[in-house]
């Protein structure tokens, strides 16, 4: 957290967290709470999730058959 905010121009985190709440009008941990993450909320079929975990180099076979079609 601390490389992101020195990379982004402020002094540390609690530069981040002044400039947060200033922004936002509630603390960081404050607004995390009043919004949960997506991933919680949304629901996937499990065929998506099985596709979107598949590995990003394809190297199984049918893949690579299905390239050449």
């Amino acid at each position: 957290m601390a490389e992101i905010c020195l990379s982004v121009g402020l002094r540390g985190i609690g530069s981040f967290t002044t400039s947060f709440t200033r922004t936002y009008g509630l603390s960081p941990t404050a607004y995390r709470a009043a919004y949960p993450p997506a991933a919680q909320r949304a629901m996937l079929p499990a065929c998506v999730v099985r596709f979107y975990g598949r590995p990003q180099h394809r190297t199984f076979r049918e893949d690579s058959a299905a390239a050449r079609l």
